[in-house]
């Protein structure tokens, strides 16, 4: 009885070992595939975001600050973080600061130069944060579907 019981558990664990090892095999599969059509995605983005800015350098620039303005809004500061470079992060705001209403400025003047109105500089920067929003958002949705396929598969 020990033996049978002993050759029941063994086999029971082989089959679940090979149970497991298949589903591993195909969730890896699976992410490669959708790491691989995510990538082919991006970079589609990627190129054309770089054909609509390529023609639209100021805007480029607009939406690239705006993005990071973003990006650090949302990231949290630490108490750490604050008691050691909250000194100095005092010092770079400032100077930021003054770095920025100078490079408005240049900006402002540049765009008079070029005959561009505040209008249409401020439509192009929308739409440059749409076209960003989007690619985030396709890639976003398709890392979604990959991993809800995958657990669908799994289960």
């Amino acid at each position: 009885m020990t033996d049978s019981l002993r050759n029941k558990a063994t086999e029971t664990y082989t089959q679940a070992r090979t149970k497991a090892e298949k589903a591993l095999d195909v969730s890896r599969t699976k992410l490669r595939d959708g790491a691989a059509a995510t990538r082919v995605r991006a970079k589609a983005a990627q190129e054309k975001a770089r054909n609509g800015l390529s023609g639209n350098p100021l805007t480029a620039v607009a939406g690239g600050l705006a993005l990071g303005a973003i990006i650090a809004a949302l990231l949290p500061k630490t108490q750490r973080e604050r008691r050691l470079v909250g000194p100095v992060s005092r010092s770079v705001k400032s100077s930021a600061k003054t770095a920025a209403k100078v490079a408005g400025n240049v900006a402002k003047a540049e765009l008079i130069a070029l005959g561009v109105s505040g209008d249409a500089a401020r439509k192009q920067v929308r739409e440059l944060a749409g076209k960003i929003s989007k690619a985030a958002s396709s890639a976003s949705q398709a890392a979604v579907k990959t991993v809800r396929k995958d657990k669908s598969n799994n289960e």
